[in-house]
């Protein structure tokens, strides 16, 4: 563990400061902060170094969009954690990567842009031996993970419903032009897919879920939405014939006018509205949402006569998307799901033991049988 040297990029921004902070104490890693800005870089690798009273942080300037530069950076380290906004270059750095021969992980949300862009690689990694790991963090990253945490409870496990509530304030964080362009991209990927009576479908009307998280978000109207990480759990699970994810909305005039607005003109222009669409996101998400924020996974699964309800929530909304990536880092760090291809944090990692370390990095992880729930 204590001979990788890392890579973060994107590593002063919201996510990757919270995942290089949850690696502090992890042996003697080397960790890069990286990204456009240098001065950010730097500051924030001091900051880290003050914080933590070492020298294992440094900053470097990467341009995403640049084989040369990422190059230059890559072949200094043996693996980078993809924390920025920058799906639209996920090709360059997948590629970089791979001639680098150092492996890969990525904290992005799910979209098919990204999927696109790694997929093709799939067969060079292997022969290359390179792991890359996509779909890392909360969500995606958790809820198929969940799915398999209540298998190796349940030997007969049928059913499991995974669903959302994520609220940030956005006014106290940093949202980039990036950030919200790649709101953009989630909206074009979307499908509502399920899997009901072992096969995939699209969710009608009434397979939308009323969910009670409990405080502090109470009762709430989540809708189906399709993850990839979902698409392998039947292979994996022989005896699930119903599963998937929904997630709750993002406030009232971000879900009932900004939204349906924008699948409007995404269907009208789908790239001359590109921009417009990522302004007023931006604008919706910093002026209109309302607390309470933090963000809550909710799972209730049954098989034989049995049934599981298993919660992972957390105040900080980055926080939760920093543990579980850390999490699955210790388990690649030990070499235990260290293997060739390309693969999903979510199918990846052994699920007992991630969510007993997400829940030592911070996370409040419940689960129990009926009524009875405890901490891990």
């Amino acid at each position: 563990m204590s001979q990788h040297r890392l890579l973060i990029l994107g590593g002063y921004g919201n996510a990757g400061l919270a995942i290089a902070r949850l690696l502090a104490a992890v042996g003697d890693l080397r960790i890069t902060l990286a990204g456009r800005g240098i001065r950010r870089a730097l500051d924030a690798a001091g900051r880290l170094n003050t914080e933590f009273g070492t020298d294992r942080f440094s900053g470097l300037e990467v341009h995403a969009a640049s084989r040369e530069s990422l190059l230059a950076a890559f072949n200094q380290v043996d693996l980078v954690i993809v924390a920025a906004s920058t799906i639209a270059h996920t090709k360059v750095v997948a590629e970089a990567a791979l001639e680098a021969g150092i492996d890969y992980l990525d904290v992005q949300i799910s979209v098919k842009a990204k999927h696109d862009a790694l997929e093709p690689l799939r067969e060079r990694l292997r022969a290359s031996g390179r792991c890359f790991i996509t779909d890392g963090g909360f969500r995606p990253g958790i809820p198929g993970a969940m799915v398999r945490y209540a298998a190796s409870l349940m030997a007969g496990l049928a059913s499991a419903a995974v669903s959302s509530a994520f609220q940030v304030n956005w006014q106290d964080r940093e949202f980039s032009a990036s950030s919200a362009t790649e709101f953009v991209e989630e909206l074009k990927s979307f499908s509502s897919r399920i899997l009901k009576d072992g096969a995939w479908q699209s969710a009608s009307l009434g397979a939308y879920q009323q969910v009670d998280f409990g405080n502090p978000f109470g009762i709430k109207y989540c809708a189906p939405m399709f993850l990839e990480e979902f698409q392998d759990l039947p292979g994996m699970i022989p005896t699930l014939k119903d599963t998937g994810f929904y997630s709750s909305g993002l406030g009232k005039v971000v879900d009932y006018v900004i939204i349906p607005l924008a699948f409007g003109l995404l269907a009208l222009s789908p790239e001359g509205s590109r921009n417009l669409i990522a302004r007023l996101m931006e604008w919706g998400l910093k002026h209109t949402t309302r607390p309470p924020y933090g963000a809550v996974l909710q799972m209730d699964a049954c098989g034989q006569g049995q049934s599981l309800r298993m919660k992972v929530s957390h105040t900080d909304a980055y926080v939760v998307t920093a543990a579980p990536a850390v999490a699955c880092l210790f388990q690649y760090f030990d070499g235990s799901i260290r293997k060739p291809g390309l693969w999903k944090q979510a199918t990846l990692v052994e699920p007992v033991r991630f969510f007993g370390d997400v829940a030592k990095l911070g996370l409040q992880v419940k689960a129990g049988f009926g009524d009875e729930s405890k901490l891990l």
